[in-house]
């Protein structure tokens, strides 16, 4: 529903008579009581466009509120649906709270029966006045179509110690279609609904506003399911990265860009990506950042809606990204400039192994573990935030650990490092020729393939989409007939590609080519099933057997299980070709 500019203004006076006429003196929350205090909360939610919204909860604390909050051993709770915990954003300054003398204080999840908590150990204080502030973000990309994406926030209303008011304001990039809890107060821009704001008094639970919001352009992207990254460090001081991503498109069309990376420039050229079937188009460009490029990445094949996709991401890291000091016997390298993906990571896990049997001390943020007989450190967290992505950490080593002959000094590490990325150069240098010669071919193969694949499953689908168009009367005959001609004699240069490719596919390889063959015949057999539907319900509607209605819901149903066959299909095709490069 489209608010209007006075919703809520008549409701708020009655709720404040309501709640301010209360007769109760005192607030039970976790089963103690506290009384009324001195404590002023700002609740400020921004949506950006990338639908995460960023709370910053500002508190001022008077000499009631502090010393109930001694009384408390110095413990804040700030109460959360259960929704919620699983959306919160992990980031190296999110969950925390921010002192006024620069402090800052990581929040911890707490559960409970009914609600969860994000709690602050706040250290203890002497003064008469105590600001703070808590951030935290929540991910809202539970509900999303094609031109909106919906939001359900927290009005954060309950906390350990309750306050004279809370004030909540939520504010978007975007125009927002409709909310629940009417008694917000809209706020306009040029007459559009961009945010919401209303102050609650003594109210005790927390409570919900839902509504959508559109942005100014559709949210049509890929986003990240998942990210494995594994970091191995050679005791020469190699550090090598290889990141699996789990992909999924979540627009309404159809998408070939799935990624774009922010890497630091003298990294972008030996930044490698690749599916199942090799190596993946990319396009490097600059970035607003210093010495930062920008790498978009695409997939072999346009993602339908919903259809997930995996990348591996591999590179080096370079001498210049590493900071090496050894002092007292103690090593200590620190990466810094990793890459990152632009956007939230749903879940990411890192795992850091060091080929040593010896022990190693590794630590990253505020986690820390000791490695030993070629252990691996690992960490998770869920909805990880590009800056977590590229924090640096840091792996720490004495020097008689190291094996003998093998304890170097920082200078001497860097030597060896450089001597073995030199050596690595020439070694690529010395492959042999046909090898390399053989590798292009079957790159191009395993490309023609796909692409004329890709060809054909969309001209099959164009020429059945003007069929029903034709059949109801939605095209003239002029520009059936040029469509119908185009997309066959496309669809016949794709056929004979596909062909080719795979008498070319079994030159290299006689059982794979085989297997390709089996699984396109499968395919045609598919494709020939699928004409068959969209023709026998076209004589059946031009034979008067089944109403222009029934006939137009038929048909677009159809259609759109016919390009999932084929897709499916074509899929069968591309992962047998896997065993041509493995």
């Amino acid at each position: 529903m489209q608010p209007r500019r006075k919703t809520g203004f008549t409701l708020v006076p009655m709720l404040v008579l309501i709640l301010v006429s209360s007769p109760l003196l005192s607030i039970k929350t976790s089963g103690q009581f506290f009384e009324l205090s001195d404590l002023y909360v700002y609740v400020k939610a921004n949506m950006n466009e990338e639908a995460i919204t960023f709370f910053n909860v500002n508190l001022t604390m008077g000499p009631k509120t502090i010393r109930e909050l001694g009384e408390a051993n110095w413990t804040f709770k700030i109460q959360l649906p259960k929704w919620a915990a699983p959306n919160l954003v992990s980031s190296t300054d999110m969950p925390k709270l921010f002192l006024e003398n620069g402090e800052k204080i990581a929040l911890r999840l707490e559960e409970d029966e009914d609600y969860d908590y994000l709690v602050a150990e706040i250290p203890p204080f002497q003064g008469e006045r105590l600001n703070a502030t808590v951030r935290f973000g929540l991910v809202q990309r539970d509900d999303v179509a094609e031109d909106y994406v919906g939001f359900k926030l927290p009005v954060l209303t309950g906390f350990s110690i309750m306050p004279e008011y809370v004030n909540f304001t939520f504010l978007t990039t975007g125009a927002i279609k409709g909310y629940s809890l009417q008694y917000f107060n809209p706020i306009f821009l040029n007459d559009t609904v961009i945010g919401l704001w209303n102050q609650y008094f003594r109210t005790k639970t927390v409570g919900n506003v839902t509504g959508r919001v559109v942005f100014s352009k559709p949210f049509d992207r890929c986003v990240i399911k998942s990210l494995a990254r594994e970091i191995t460090v050679t005791e020469q001081l190699q550090v090598n990265v290889k990141d699996v991503l789990k992909l999924k498109y979540v627009g309404n069309s159809y998408r070939s860009e799935i990624l774009k990376i922010n890497v630091p420039t003298n990294i972008n050229q030996s930044v490698k990506v690749k599916d199942a079937l090799g190596m993946l188009q990319t396009f490097a460009s600059a970035s607003t950042a210093a010495n930062t490029s920008v790498i978009t990445v695409y997939s072999r094949y346009s993602l339908r809606p919903g259809q997930e996709y995996e990348a591996t991401v591999e590179y080096s890291v370079p001498v210049k990204n590493m900071l090496v000091s050894s002092s007292w016997g103690l090593t200590i390298i620190r990466l810094r400039g990793l890459p990152n993906y632009t956007d939230i990571v749903e879940t990411y896990s890192l795992k850091v192994r060091v080929e040593s049997k010896k022990s190693w001390r590794i630590e990253a943020e505020s986690t820390a573990a000791s490695i030993e007989n070629g252990g691996v450190f690992s960490l998770t967290m869920r909805n990880a935030m590009p800056d977590v992505l590229a924090q640096p950490f840091q792996i720490s080593f004495s020097l008689a650990q190291l094996e003998a002959g093998k304890s170097i000094s920082m200078l001497l590490g860097l030597l060896v490092l450089l001597i073995l990325m030199v050596a690595e150069i020439f070694r690529g240098e010395e492959a042999k020729p046909v090898e390399a010669k053989r590798g292009k071919e079957v790159e191009r193969i395993v490309n023609d393939l796909v692409e004329a694949l890709r060809e054909k499953v969309d001209c099959e689908t164009l020429l059945e989409e003007v069929r029903v168009k034709n059949a109801v009367g939605k095209i003239s005959s002029r520009e059936y007939k040029e469509r119908v001609g185009e997309y066959e004699r496309r669809t016949s240069r794709a056929e004979k590609k596909i062909l080719k490719t795979i008498e070319e596919v079994s030159r290299i390889n006689r059982r794979v080519g085989e297997e390709v063959e089996r699984r396109y015949r499968v395919f045609e057999e598919i494709n020939g099933d699928s004409k068959n539907m969209i023709n026998s319900t076209i004589e059946r509607f031009r034979g008067g057997r089944i109403t222009r209605s029934v006939f137009e819901n038929l048909a677009g149903k159809y259609l759109k299980e016919n390009r999932k066959r084929r897709e499916t299909a074509a899929s069968d095709v591309y992962s047998a070709l896997e065993k041509l490069i493995s």
